[in-house]
């Protein structure tokens, strides 16, 4: 149809019906591309939302974007997200036929909260996780929302007029539209609302998981706030007691207050996936370290029952994740292509190793049952496997297991050479350290400086537990022994597990590794007494894990506003 044409039809209003099926009741709201009505529709005999474009803001490429938001939002099935029903063809151009949601939005919502002094505790920690439930169900299918604000959450209501739930509503068709915008060097973000934009998006436009979750922290600052941030706005500016119009945030714990904090980091690197954000009181429940959804080495998908049939070549490898005297050789990918190889520093080995502490022959891993079997060929600083300090004979390595070649490790992983896996563990290698899983120090000291700004930010107290073990090699040598390494690995897990749970932790705690034998752990939240009787529990229950000889001893270093936090690891 022509833009005359078009420009004749009666304009949508309560009667009209649309394609001989919509009959238009009441507009819903308009916003910066479209509009939205509620319809009822004669075939299913019930109350639907019509999306529309209007005239004025149409860009080329629309109705495909439209198009595009039908099928994506087909492939998201989740309680808060909004359904979409069908693309309707009209005389007005493609209408988007939704679920309509009987509420209001989270913007109307916050404003009429404030009248009654602002959310309870609960009532925020429902919509929170109701809101990052339905964006990480959005990122789940490797979509992105775009344009995550209050205006585009709807707050149900259930009959009796007590709270329902929070609903996503309207993504896709912003991201259709920002990524076409990006396409064009130097054109500014579209698509989205500037307000709640990530600063990354601001500088290069272009919509992104990252930016959702930067857009997520902001819409429940908002609820505390009931401020609209201005575009680029700074969070972190003034402290959060200066910010907040509510005495909310006293009923949340620290950590959850955290998890909003970082969300709008300016390093994307250091904001939390939507699937890990979670609101609820932590002392009503037993918090397990496995709980605390942390970054991990993914050794992808198991083998799966065909490889335990016979031998497929390429089906697992071997990543390099330590190595003490060849760290460019870390991140490294071997595969195994035959049932049987041979691992050394000898140049007739199949697999060839630069590390000097392995042996010309190190040792042998044979295929037997779907499981690897390495066999140590008489190596001079021997074989080993996490948990134990005795060298092994044989170590049978599964799927996403270790092993340890004098100081080189190895784990079992089942992707490709420079695939998308491959690139995340090379990622992960290359700010984490691979015998400890503990952040690197360069790593660790820009994460210390996030924990330092959400300490000030809400004026609450940061310590920093420095570890360290000791032995009788610490007196003639720095350079720590194979027995001293595998104990570091263990004792580093143990001690962040227990730290994560005498907290009650939702995320992980920061920690990292600085020295040969000594890596750090931060706490925001204990008091300096509280600080110190978890080090000493920490402390006591790890001791019993160690070797004869060796012992795990700490000290505390308190964090003030002002004061470089990087010196607080060192001193």
């Amino acid at each position: 149809m022509t833009e005359a044409s078009r420009s004749s039809l009666p304009p949508l209003a309560h009667g009209t019906v649309v394609s001989d099926r919509y009959e238009i009741r009441q507009s819903l709201g308009k916003g910066g591309m479209g509009e939205v009505f509620l319809a009822y529709d004669r075939t299913t005999q019930q109350a639907v939302a019509l999306k529309i474009v209007r005239e004025e803001a149409r860009m080329p490429g629309d109705d495909e974007a439209l198009r595009q938001e039908l099928l994506l939002a087909r492939s998201v099935s989740h309680p808060n997200v909004c359904r979409v029903h069908d693309l309707a063809q009209s005389p007005y151009g493609p209408i988007l036929v939704m679920e309509h949601i009987t509420g209001q939005t989270l913007h109307t919502h916050i404003r009429r909260k404030k009248a009654q002094g602002g959310y309870t505790a609960d009532e925020f920690r429902r919509i929170a996780h109701d809101v990052a439930s339905g964006v990480a169900a959005i990122h789940q299918q490797g979509l992105v929302h775009g344009d995550l604000k209050p205006g585009n959450v709807m707050v149900t209501t259930n009959p009796d007029g007590s709270f329902g739930k929070a609903i996503v509503l309207d993504f896709g068709f912003a991201k259709e539209r920002a990524r076409a915008s990006a396409r064009r060097p130097g054109a500014p973000p579209d698509g989205g609302t500037p307000n709640y934009m990530s600063p990354e998006r601001i500088r290069s436009g272009g919509a992104s998981p990252d930016d959702d979750v930067y857009a997520l922290g902001l819409t429940l600052l908002e609820m505390w706030t009931c401020r609209v941030p201005e575009p680029g706005y700074k969070p972190r500016a003034k402290t959060m007691r200066q910010q907040i119009m509510f005495d909310v945030p006293s009923g949340l714990s620290i950590d959850e207050i955290k998890q909003v904090f970082r969300c709008f980091a300016d390093d994307a690197q250091e904001r939390l996936p939507a699937r890990h954000l979670r609101f609820f009181n932590p002392v009503t429940l037993t918090t397990q370290p496995m709980q605390v959804p942390r970054e991990r080495l993914d050794p992808g998908p198991p083998p799966g029952r065909s490889a335990a049939q016979a031998f497929v070549a390429g089906t697992q490898s071997l990543l390099v994740t330590f190595a003490t005297n060849a760290p460019e050789f870390v991140g490294e990918l071997i595969g195994l292509d035959k049932p049987t190889v041979t691992i050394g520093r000898r140049a007739d080995n199949d697999v060839v190793v630069p590390e000097a502490t392995a042996s010309g022959q190190h040792a042998q891993l044979k295929w037997q049952n779907a499981t690897w079997i390495v066999e140590d060929l008489g190596s001079t600083n021997g074989s080993y496997v996490d948990h134990m300090y005795e060298r092994r004979k044989l170590i049978n390595l599964m799927h996403g297991g270790e092993v340890q070649l004098g100081e080189l490790r190895f784990k079992l992983v089942s992707f490709v050479k420079d695939g998308a896996s491959h690139r995340r563990a090379r990622a992960y290698l290359a700010k984490r350290d691979g015998l400890t899983g503990l952040l690197s120090r360069e790593q660790l000291l820009r994460a210390l400086d996030e924990e330092a700004a959400f300490a000030d930010w809400v004026e609450t107290p940061l310590s920093i537990a420095r570890y360290e073990l000791r032995g009788p090699n610490r007196l003639v040598s720095d350079r720590p022994t194979i027995l001293e390494m595998l104990a570091l690995r263990r004792t580093a897990t143990r001690v962040v597990d227990l730290t994560d749970t005498l907290l009650l932790s939702l995320i992980a705690v920061t920690a990292g590794r600085t020295g040969s034998l000594r890596f750090c752990v931060a706490m925001v939240g204990p008091g300096a007494q509280e600080a110190r009787n978890l080090v000493e529990q920490v402390v006591g229950q790890v001791q019993g894990m160690l070797p004869e000889g060796l012992e795990l001893a700490a000290t505390i270093a308190r964090y003030e506003a002002g004061v470089s936090v990087r010196a607080l690891v060192d001193s």
